[in-house]
């Protein structure tokens, strides 16, 4: 198996509808390429989240169509057992990180408190933390054009479809977030 496999399967999955278990192989690849950036020497929770907010432009641009941003942080109001600051909010690597990835590789679930929606929504209003289900897109996304990933693959036929235009995966495998964001 190798980063590229999990990317692969998670593609499919997404497409799929199961996002469950699209978000828990993207999940993967995710900790996987923290570890080869970051070395194992700090904790998977530090590695994960330090991935996620430098790669934050990446994960909001193509997880959160309509937002691209450096960081987010919401207020949280119906997951309590998140650390939030003192004013109630927390980032959305924290969600991300101690809501969904843990509870899909540990418990093999989602949090029955989040909800995925096909549009852009980031909040907690009202009974359920919505997030958009393209989110695991994102995900890949940083993976993919990470640089420590460029001797990765995934099949040719393996695509996606952003503001109209159909990208192969293949053909980005560490070309740079920067350089691909700047692109589209």
């Amino acid at each position: 198996m190798s980063i590229g496999t999990f990317v692969t399967i998670s593609f499919e999955l997404r497409a799929a509808g199961k996002y469950d278990t699209a978000l828990s192989l993207a999940c993967s690849a995710v900790d996987a390429t923290a570890a080869k950036l970051y070395g194992r020497n700090i904790s998977n929770n530090e590695r994960y989240k330090r991935f996620l907010r430098e790669k934050m432009p990446i994960v909001t641009r193509f997880g959160f169509p309509g937002i691209q941003a450096s960081g987010i942080r919401i207020k949280c109001i119906n997951i309590l057992d998140l650390r939030m600051d003192q004013d109630g909010y927390v980032g959305i690597e924290d969600i991300l990180y101690h809501t969904l990835r843990c509870g899909l590789l540990h418990q093999c679930e989602i949090d029955a408190r989040i909800e995925f929606i096909p549009e852009t929504y980031i909040g907690d209003f009202s009974e359920k933390f919505r997030l958009p289900h393209h989110v695991i897109l994102g995900l890949l996304l940083a993976v993919v054009l990470e640089e420590c990933n460029v001797v990765e693959s995934v099949p040719s036929d393996i695509q996606f479809q952003f503001n109209g235009q159909s990208y192969a995966v293949e053909k980005l495998w560490g070309v740079g977030g920067e350089n691909f964001v700047a692109r589209t």
